[in-house]
C-alpha cells in the first residue's frame, strides 16, 4: 500500500516559479511512485496575476489566516506520511513558518523545498536569517537549488546531511526542435513587472523600434496589477512601437511552441532566485540577452549562450538587443551553444525525488 504525500505550496494560477517547481516534483513523483497518493493544499489566491511588491494589506493579513486555518483542516482530514512545504524567505516566510511547525508536529517526514536566494530578501540578513534558517532546520530534508551557491550557503547554517540539492530542472525533450526552423523573433516569459524588468525592455525597444520595424517579441505572462499595465501601455501608444505581441499566461504544449519557434529569449529581470525559463531556453536551443545579475550568471555563464546588458540600464539592452538582430552569425553560435548545454533535468532530478522523498 502507498503512502499519503501532502504538498503545501501554491499551484497555479497565477503562473509563477515556485507554482510550475511544485508541478514538476509532483509530476515526477506520480512516475517513480505510482501507488502513492498525492495530495494538496494549494496556498495561492488563484488570481490570474499576483502583485508580489505592493504593501501588505488587510486582506493579506486575512487570507494568511484562512491558510492557517486551512492547513490545520487539512493534515487533520489527512493521516500524512510525507510533507512537502515551499519556501520564500520573503514576509510569506511568517505563514510558512506556522505551516512549518504544524507538519513538523503531525507528519512523519517533513521536506522543504526552499526557493530562495542568498541575499536581497527580507529573512536573508541579520537576526531574520538566523530564525528563518533555524526554523528551516526543522525540516527532515531541506532541497536547495544549486550546490555551488545555495547548498554552500545555507550550510552555515543548517546540517549539511539535510542539504540536498533539487535544482529546477525541466523536460528538455518537451523543447527540442531543430535550429534551422526557428523564426527570426524574441521571446519574453514571466510576470510583467518592474521587478522582472518588463519597462526596461519597453524602454529599450522605443530606442530601436524604427531601425527594426520588423521585430516581434512576443510575451508570455500576465501583468502585475492595472497600474503597470497602464504605464507599459501608455509608452507603447505614445512610441507608436508594434513589437509587442501579448497572449497572457500560457502553460504547457503552447508555451513549448513559442520556445521551439524563436531563436532570442529576453530575460531582463532585476531579481531572480533561480529561473526555470532560462533552462527551458536553454533547452529550447535559444540565444539568450539577460541582464548581468549573479542569479542569472550561476546558470548562463558556464553554457556560453548568453549576452549579458547591465541591470536596469535601457540603453546598454537597446545596443546588446540592436547587435544581436544585426549580427544572425552571433545568434546562430548561442543557439548552439545552448543545443550542447547539459541540463540538470527529469531524469536527474527522479533520482533525487526517488531518494528523498
Amino acid at each position: 500500500m502507498g503512502r499519503k504525500i501532502a504538498f503545501i505550496g501554491p499551484l497555479p494560477p497565477p503562473v509563477g516559479g515556485v507554482a510550475l517547481a511544485n508541478l514538476r516534483v509532483q509530476r515526477v513523483l506520480t512516475t517513480i511512485r505510482p501507488h502513492d497518493t498525492i495530495i494538496n493544499y494549494n496556498t495561492s489566491k488563484g488570481q490570474a496575476n499576483a502583485d508580489l511588491y505592493k504593501r501588505k494589506s488587510i486582506a493579506e493579513f486575512f487570507h494568511l489566516l484562512r491558510n492557517i486555518g486551512g492547513v490545520l483542516r487539512f493534515v487533520a482530514r489527512h493521516r500524512i506520511e510525507v510533507s512537502n512545504v515551499f519556501v520564500v524567505p520573503n514576509i510569506s516566510f511568517v505563514r510558512e513558518a506556522i505551516f512549518i511547525i504544524i507538519l513538523k508536529l503531525t507528519t512523519r517526514k517533513l521536506v522543504i523545498h526552499l526557493h530562495a536566494k542568498t541575499e536581497g530578501d527580507y529573512f536573508l540578513e541579520g537576526w531574520k536569517l538566523k530564525v528563518f534558517t533555524k526554523i528551516i532546520a526543522l525540516g527532515d530534508v531541506v532541497f536547495v537549488l544549486s550546490e555551488k551557491f545555495h547548498r554552500k550557503f545555507y550550510a552555515k547554517y543548517i546540517n549539511e546531511r539535510k542539504l540536498v540539492v533539487l535544482e529546477n530542472f525541466i523536460e528538455d525533450k518537451e523543447f527540442d526542435n531543430p535550429i534551422d526552423e526557428k523564426q527570426n523573433d524574441c521571446l519574453y516569459v514571466g510576470r510583467l513587472s518592474e521587478k522582472k524588468g518588463f519597462f526596461t525592455l519597453v524602454e529599450a525597444v522605443s530606442k530601436i523600434h524604427t531601425q527594426f520595424p520588423h521585430l516581434k517579441i512576443h510575451v508570455l505572462g500576465e501583468f502585475e496589477n492595472a497600474d503597470f499595465e497602464q504605464k507599459v501601455t501608455t509608452l507603447l501608444a505614445q512610441e507608436d512601437i508594434s513589437a509587442f505581441h501579448f497572449y497572457g499566461a500560457v502553460m504547457g504544449e503552447e508555451k513549448a511552441q513559442f520556445f521551439k519557434e524563436n531563436k532570442i529569449f529576453l530575460f531582463p529581470s532585476y531579481f531572480e532566485n533561480s529561473p526555470i525559463v532560462l533552462k527551458e531556453a536553454v533547452a529550447a536551443k535559444m540565444a539568450i540577452l539577460a541582464s548581468d545579475i549573479k542569479e542569472n550568471k550561476n546558470i548562463l555563464d558556464p553554457i556560453g549562450n548568453t549576452e549579458y546588458f547591465r541591470r536596469k540600464d535601457s540603453d546598454d539592452l537597446a545596443d546588446k538587443l540592436s547587435g544581436l538582430l544585426l549580427d544572425q552569425s552571433r545568434v546562430r553560435q548561442m543557439m548552439h551553444a545552448s543545443e550542447n548545454a547539459e541540463l540538470f533535468n527529469y531524469s536527474s532530478a527522479r533520482e533525487v525525488i526517488n531518494i528523498h522523498i
